[in-house]
């Protein structure tokens, strides 16, 4: 990474300056952005220098990133540089005009402010929904995995189609310069919130040196090196960014577990596999995600997608069998979901009693006996809206709005497999109470037997 002194900066600056840039950030006052240093805070750097920074991005019209600028901005101190683009996004009047503000915004912006940015997009999607696209548009320049999981979410959540397809739109565009699909592409950007594969996250500051320590149920352990202190709490002079995510990380932790939760019982479906270097760097090194791999039963095949065996990933890092013997694992193999149609009967009621053994409840029911055909007799053919209500949340199923306020039904699309469930309901609108009934009817699109089968197993669970 280039760095550069006050003098070079100074350099840049004179030699690209447009006088134009005085005129359209007039809307900044000098006070706002005055208090920027130079990275080792030996210096303050001129308001000139910030806008300049603005003004070149005020200056385009579609959303990428600027050499100067960044250079520029990778050699000033990262805290006033936040804190002076912050000030400039609070008073700024949400004029389309000048909403390319929002560019050196986000790729400079934290955790915290990228969050807000959504909220903010939601709050607007529906009234200004060409501005809401734009914020999105910044959002996924931060190129971090919180900015892009935040459009990957909204590419599946948002509820204004035009925002879901804007989102769409740049990760296709992202994955399509990567080379890869969509859903591995989401595995890269599956959020581990500073933490090592051990757990641990240190975080620096003046005289500081931190140590927070992942707990087995998501708490954290906060001991300070230096002092050689635990504490209970954060510090009152707890750097403040990181403390403000840490203070919301029970809650972060919880919403990435749901995404992943859903995004599995897809795997149980569609059976995307993993070449076993990708599924230890998604299982093993993100601490977060090594909670799924030890609670589910995974199937190992190879290129010609024959199931060659079945194993449990292990605390210490180690491959079990059915059996609950340890097994090596070719790295030339792929790896995804056992499917319970792929194998005996014997297989599956081995598994059954080893999670009962090792007392592991599954984040969903993943292990039957049962064909396709029992599991289709276990789901009523009305059942309550509660229930509905539920089955759907657990699975992430988009609404599917009717006339006169009515809800038609859900529906859930397998990007992978281009597969779609679509649950029919009677009766069902948004006034329904919860113990309203409705009548179910199941259909599917482009879909193949284990996808089929994998629903039936999950909404018989659900639905009852």
């Amino acid at each position: 990474m280039i760095m550069l002194s006050l003098e070079e900066i100074n350099n840049i600056v004179d030699k690209n300056y447009n006088k134009k840039f005085d005129r359209t950030t007039s809307f900044i006052d000098d006070d706002l952005i005055s208090n920027v240093y130079i990275k080792d805070k030996s210096s303050l750097v001129s308001s000139k220098v910030i806008r300049y920074i603005l003004g070149e991005y005020l200056d385009i019209k579609e959303a990428y990133r600027l050499r100067n600028a960044d250079i520029i901005c990778n050699s000033l101190n990262r805290d006033s540089l936040n804190e002076a683009l912050e000030n400039v996004y609070r008073n700024w009047n949400e004029d389309n005009k000048t909403k390319s503000i929002l560019y050196p915004y986000c790729i400079f912006a934290d955790n915290i402010q990228l969050d807000n940015l959504y909220k903010r997009a939601k709050d607007i999607a529906s009234t200004r929904f060409k501005l809401a696209s734009t914020m999105f548009e910044a959002i996924a320049l931060s190129g971090s995995k919180k900015g892009l999981g935040l459009v990957y979410e909204a590419s599946r959540k948002f509820k204004q189609a035009s925002i879901k397809n804007t989102c769409s739109y740049i990760l296709e565009d992202i994955t399509k310069k990567l080379g890869i699909s969509k859903e591995a592409f989401a595995d890269k950007i599956i959020p581990d919130f500073g933490f090592n594969k051990e757990g641990i996250r240190i975080i620096e500051g003046d005289d500081k040196k931190i140590k927070i320590t992942l707990k087995s149920d998501f708490t954290i352990s906060i001991f300070d090196e230096i002092k050689n202190k635990e504490y209970k709490t954060l510090p009152k002079d707890f750097p403040p960014v990181p403390k403000k995510e840490l203070s919301k990380l029970k809650s972060e932790i919880n919403k990435m577990l749901k995404t992943q939760s859903e995004r599995l019982q897809l795997v149980l479906m569609d059976g995307r596999k993993w070449i076993l270097k990708d599924w230890k760097e998604i299982f093993f090194d993100n601490p977060f995600m090594k909670a799924f791999a030890v609670k589910l039963i995974w199937g190992v095949y190879d290129k010609d997608d024959k199931l060659l065996n079945s194993f449990r990933y292990m605390e210490d890092g180690s491959f079990n069998n059915a059996d609950d013997e340890e097994i090596s694992i070719n790295d030339d193999v792929l790896i995804t979901l056992l499917s319970p149609m792929e194998t005996d009967k014997t297989t599956i009621e081995k598994w059954k009693n080893q999670l009962t053994d090792y007392d592991i409840v599954q984040p969903f029911n993943q292990l039957s006996l049962e064909t396709k055909e029992d599991l289709i007799s276990k789901i009523p053919e009305s059942t309550i809206v509660g229930n509905i209500k539920s089955a759907v949340q657990k699975l992430g199923m988009d609404k599917n709005d009717g006339d006169g306020g009515f809800i038609d039904g859900f529906s859930l699309y397998d990007s992978y497999k281009k597969a779609e469930i679509y649950i029919e309901l009677s009766n069902f609108y948004y006034g329904s109470g919860n113990n309203d009934t409705t009548d179910i009817k199941i259909h599917f699109r482009n879909a193949d037997e284990r996808f089929e089968y994998g629903a039936y197993l999950i909404l018989s669970d659900y639905l009852k």
